[in-house]
């Protein structure tokens, strides 16, 4: 193969493999697209990992998940696991700055997880949930996504933090 067309080639894989990383994530009840934004991104085909750096943010539907940076895990196209890695997404990581906005709540901590196999995003460090007027704290937040079922833990207890909250009652 000429060395230009095989570089066309390779970009074009590239290309494809980065289009189609983020669009396998579930962070919204549903599914559906999943739209992405950076001020960098980066496919590394030998990990599998599509990077977003700097004001990095994914969306889909109503809900959005914004951080310093958001690493997408694949897993690999086809069993002989060579080549092209750009298969479904089966785990992301955001760190810094932490922020999972949906149309009732948000959330704010130093580092979230998304896992595909569970369906759950675990939200850890300072974590501070907000719906309305109501606030919760803790050092780690739970949810899984289809049913947006929500569990808050605090620290252990030689650190001496405890899930805190204020809520306020409707009128």
């Amino acid at each position: 193969m000429k060395p230009i067309i095989r570089s066309v080639a390779v970009a074009a894989l590239t290309a494809t493999a980065i289009l189609a990383a983020p669009a396998s994530a579930q962070i919204a009840p549903g599914g559906g697209p999943v739209a992405y934004g950076a001020d960098r991104s980066e496919y590394i085909d030998s990990q599998g990992v599509f990077r977003l750096t700097g004001r990095a943010e994914l969306i889909q539907a109503e809900n959005r998940l914004r951080a310093n940076s958001i690493d997408l895990y694949t897993t690999p196209n086809g069993a002989s696991g060579g080549g092209n890695n750009s298969g479904d997404v089966r785990e992301v990581i955001a760190t810094g700055d932490v922020y999972f906005v949906t149309p009732t709540q948000v959330v704010r901590g130093d580092r979230a997880v998304y896992t595909a196999s569970t369906e759950s995003i675990v939200v850890t460090g300072d974590v501070i949930l907000t719906q309305g007027q109501n606030v919760m704290t803790g050092s780690r937040l739970t949810v899984h996504v289809p049913t947006n079922r929500a569990t808050m833990d605090g620290a252990p207890t030689a650190a001496g933090t405890r899930v805190r909250g204020v809520f306020y009652p409707s009128e």
